[in-house]
């Protein structure tokens, strides 16, 4: 790919608004070629030791590439002062832009602030606008505090001295706040071209929105494309050699292999900044790869999720057809469950099975449609899940993928059904309706309407089953044609024996004969009790 840079960076002098000298490195006369980079430094003891999975860098990474910064590298170190102080100085030289995450709390191992004066040659300041806010939130006072003269301090003062809320507004002196009014109380703090943001990744997603205006690169776009397929690499190889030979001083060629996913084994990338070159490879691919190995999938099916459903709802598009009926019902009891309970009393019974991943996304597409352009914090869609005894493997960890795809604030309990619902119901007890994934196939559901209290000698609360009357081949369509994700248990391993028996898999098989209950799936042996099939009934 053919990469140009722009101007070199420059330093400028000047004095915050107390007086206090700074530089800023900035990036000056960009030309249409210029290309800004970035460097990411993940800080946390909590990281590098394995106790927490480090996403941020990867939502980080995400939107400077969409803003059209070339993130040159990532960098994850532990909570120590010297090694964060290295780093900072050394990517702050290097990097137009600079993204730290974590170690800005109240705790004694909070030191990123500390460092990066030290990194960055600076004392630190109680800064008059932060210290206001701390006031204001905690409900503290700090005697003998000036803000027009506020004190400030070696990078290295011993801050055990300090009340933990002040501790917070204690940062390099030439730090710059950038506020965000009705998305978060706290602003985000930037020293020179770095970019000081919270660990906690609901928090510092709200602070990546400042990098929209700040860290955008006007003249320079990422244009990608891509092509997913059914062919392992071995097999892509001399196609994709071919491509790179034609087309590879202008475009970037990526080669992805994914094991076990339900839609595909490869995606094919393309980058350029030019569009007619990037067209002109991506014609080529298609054209050079078997036609019957691409495969039409949509990698953003969950964030469409709320322009997908009523696309369907409305009737647009004709392989939507047979799901239009099914999907405005259902949608139109989930409305109503939503208009009838406040956000705080609902959540979702979530066991991992299909019927329940596919009420999800229904779910998710009302629920963000709802909360679109709020301007409060609001509440994450809750989900219960009742663990049955011994579960699958592969269900605990596609019940965790999903609860990160869709931001669930996912309840935990263990079953059997009864006792499960009982605690989470004790532990909750604000919730007053429970969405589920029951249908009509399903024990005890034939006679069941679509929203109705839980039986005598259960937990009392509204039970809503939005997809009471769909049927096994319309579970199956919508998961398939949404190119949703569902328990790869359906592909493989617990259902080795319905393959056997009927020759395809069971979405498969739903699709092409029409099924409509789980009878055929019955065949693949015991699923475990209570774990694909758990119902809030007797």
């Amino acid at each position: 790919m053919l990469r140009l840079l722009g101007k070199p960076n420059v330093d400028i002098v000047g004095k915050n608004s107390w007086g206090l000298h700074y530089f800023r490195r900035c990036f000056s006369n960009r030309s249409m070629s210029s290309k800004c980079t970035a460097g990411i430094i993940i800080i946390g003891d909590e990281i590098t030791k394995g106790k927490v999975a480090d996403t941020n860098s990867h939502y980080v990474a995400q939107k400077l590439y969409s803003l059209g910064v070339d993130v040159r590298k990532i960098s994850v170190i532990p909570d120590e002062v010297d090694v964060i102080a290295e780093e900072v100085a050394l990517f702050s030289k290097k990097f137009t832009h600079v993204v730290t995450a974590g170690g800005i709390g109240p705790t004694h191992d909070d030191i990123t602030y500390q460092a990066i004066a030290h990194g960055l040659q600076e004392r630190l300041i109680l800064l008059p606008d932060l210290v206001a806010l701390i006031k204001s939130h905690f409900k503290i006072t700090v005697p003998d505090y000036d803000p027009l003269n506020p004190s400030t301090f070696p990078w290295d003062v011993e801050t055990t001295s300090f009340d933990p809320a002040l501790k917070m507004a204690l940062v390099p002196a030439s730090s710059r706040l950038h506020h965000a009014n009705g998305v978060s109380v706290f602003p985000m703090v930037q020293v020179n071209n770095v970019y000081i943001m919270p660990g906690i990744p609901q928090y510092l997603k709200r602070c990546c929105r400042h990098l929209e205006i700040l860290a955008r690169n006007p003249d320079y776009a990422f244009l990608t494309n891509e092509i997913y397929v059914q062919t392992d690499e071995v097999r892509l190889a001399p196609i994709l050699n071919a491509a790179v030979k034609q087309f590879g001083a202008h475009v970037s060629f990526g080669s992805y292999p994914v094991i076990g996913h339900s839609y595909y084994r490869t995606k094919l990338t393309m980058e350029s900044t030019n569009q007619a070159r990037l067209d002109a490879a991506y014609q080529y691919l298609s054209s050079e790869l078997p036609a019957d190995s691409i495969v039409s999938y949509d990698p953003m099916a969950i964030e469409r999720a709320a322009e997908a459903i009523q696309d369907i709802i409305g009737g647009k598009g004709a392989h939507h057809h047979e799901l239009q009926v099914p999907v405005s019902n259902a949608y139109q009891t989930i409305e109503e469950c939503l208009s009838r309970y406040q956000p705080s009393e609902v959540c979702v019974s979530f066991n991992g099975g299909k019927d329940c991943s596919a009420l999800l996304h229904l779910i998710h597409a009302a629920w963000t449609k709802r909360n679109k352009g709020s301007t409060t914090d609001g509440l994450r869609l809750r989900a219960l899940y009742i663990r049955g005894q011994d579960p699958f493997p592969e269900m605990e960890q596609f019940i965790e993928d999903t609860r990160q795809r869709y931001d669930l604030e996912l309840w935990t309990v263990p079953g059997p059904v009864r006792s499960g619902l009982k605690m989470a119901l004790n532990e909750h007890p604000e919730i007053k309706a429970i969405l589920m994934g029951t249908r009509r196939s399903d024990p005890h559901s034939a006679n069941l309407q679509a929203f109705q209290m839980t039986d005598d000698g259960w937990p009392s609360v509204m039970r809503v089953s939005p997809i009471l009357d769909w049927s096994y081949q319309q579970v199956w369509l919508f998961l398939r044609q949404l190119n949703l994700p569902y328990c790869n248990l359906y592909d493989k391993g617990i259902f080795d024996r319905l393959k056997i028996h009927i020759g395809r898999q069971p979405w498969q098989y739903a699709t092409e004969r029409g099924a409509t209950d789980d009878r055929p799936c019955n065949r693949a042996g015991n699923l475990q009790a209570g774990l694909l099939t758990s119902r809030l009934h007797g």
